[in-house]
């Protein structure tokens, strides 16, 4: 149905230009929300006036189409809800709280095993029953969330299926936290583990002031935004040194008349030798 691939098409559109990927945050999660709730809307009001073909295509759009409309409004939802509710506390709390959304998608997948099993088994014997609306089989669809569920616009199952995926996607989006805290807390563990460790630069420091000045003239330093003071600062405060007149060394480098980047050179040619010698 051209109508939902438009729709799709406007939200994979605005997910892409907005660089949401999937450890999205929350406030891009309420964007999208806001994004998607709209169309969502337009969607029902489109489906309560259209007459399908045949029941063919009423059971594609209920098993397929919507589901995956709806999917993304839910998935961005649950990001919303379970980023409000992230805990600020220790490395302990944050993982217990991560694992316990984890395990709330396996209660839903175990709850409704044999939906699940159905759907991802590609079966279709029981699509007339599950994805057409008012030809339910209380014998078969003993679920009663079809209920409450608008009868023009859904048929109960349609809902489960974009939970299906909805879980789906949540399961690599809370892995991927999961997989986020372990390099923050290993990061910890190995900045602690190198303040133990103390480097001392027994280099010159007119050695170390051209470093500086290279690094700072390349914008290797928080985008190009870090000044030399602030740069240089760091070096002695890492190193324990002091550098001393900044600039008057800086003004005897721009002096040379041969090599005014004498280190620099210098240490091109030991990272050369060195890729020379294990070359060989």
């Amino acid at each position: 149905m051209q109508f939902v691939d438009k729709i799709l098409f406007q939200i994979d559109t605005e997910i892409g230009k907005n660089g949401i990927n999937d450890c999205t945050g929350i406030d891009s999660a309420l964007y999208m929300m806001r994004f998607i709730r709209p169309l969502c809307d337009e969607l029902r009001k489109y489906i309560s006036a259209y007459k399908f073909a045949n029941e063919a295509e009423e059971i594609n759009f209920f098993k397929e189409q919507k589901p995956e409309v709806l999917s993304k409004y839910l998935y961005y939802n649950k990001i919303y809800v379970i980023e409000s509710k992230y805990p600020t506390g220790s490395d302990v709390a944050q993982r217990e709280y991560l694992y316990k959304e984890l395990d709330s998608l396996t209660f839903y997948f175990s709850r409704n095993l044999d939906f699940y099993q159905y759907y991802r088994s590609k079966s279709t014997y029981l699509d007339r029953y599950y994805f057409t609306r008012n030809q339910n089989d209380l014998r078969i669809c003993t679920d009663s969330s079809h209920i409450d569920k608008d009868p023009l616009y859904s048929t109960g199952y349609d809902f489960k299926v974009a939970k299906i995926i909805t879980n789906e996607l949540l399961k690599i989006y809370l892995t991927n936290r999961l997989q986020e805290l372990e390099r923050i807390v290993q990061r910890k563990a190995d900045n602690g583990l190198i303040a133990e460790t103390i480097l001392r630069w027994t280099g010159s420091k007119r050695a170390l002031v051209e470093l500086i000045y290279a690094l700072e003239a390349n914008g290797d330093f928080n985008k190009g935004t870090a000044t030399l003071k602030e740069i240089a600062g760091y070096f002695e405060n890492v190193f324990s040194i002091d550098i001393g007149d900044l600039y008057h060394s800086y003004l005897e480098m721009r002096s040379r008349k041969i090599n005014r980047t004498r280190y620099l050179e210098t240490l091109q040619k030991s990272l050369l030798r060195r890729m020379d010698e294990n070359d060989t």
